[in-house]
């Protein structure tokens, strides 16, 4: 099916798509979100661990920074504990590191999108009428 034919004008296409794009950006940062408190979750696990087993805590301050954020490691004091609760710390990093991952990639589709569409936020408001869409359902959307 032709895209013309679903819009009135070139002006309301363009609209249309900035608006579901900053829908898009909106759900990704809630998953985001999610992302990094599971991310924390899990280092604070592993620090829970590791002071069980009078090891010093290191993980929640190695994942502090995620702004700029890379994957995490086993270190080298690891190694030689208890097989059993290396096997554990081991899967919470990759855990941690899947995470890592996915709010990488997250990030690079924001970044996408915002620039594709040329994401204005001030202008959201105007897109929807300009698209003809129902202003009630992207109410949590014109709070950005």
């Amino acid at each position: 099916m032709e895209k013309e034919i679903l819009f009135d004008s070139l002006e309301q296409k363009e609209a249309t798509e900035r608006v579901l794009a900053a829908v898009r950006i909106k759900t990704i940062g809630k998953e985001l979100f999610a992302l990094n408190n599971e991310i924390v979750i899990y280092a604070s696990n592993i620090d829970k661990i590791l002071e069980r087993n009078n090891l010093k805590p290191r993980y929640l301050e190695k994942i502090g920074i995620l702004d700029n954020i890379s994957n995490v490691t086993l270190d080298d004091d690891l190694f030689n504990i208890d097989f059993r609760v290396k096997e554990v710390v081991e899967d919470l990093i990759k855990r941690i590191n899947t995470r890592i991952n996915l709010v990488k990639n997250n990030e690079v589709l924001i970044n996408e999108l915002t620039e594709t569409y040329k994401i204005d936020e001030q202008k959201i408001s105007e897109d929807i009428n300009i698209a003809k869409l129902n202003k009630n359902d992207f109410d949590e959307l014109i709070e950005i």
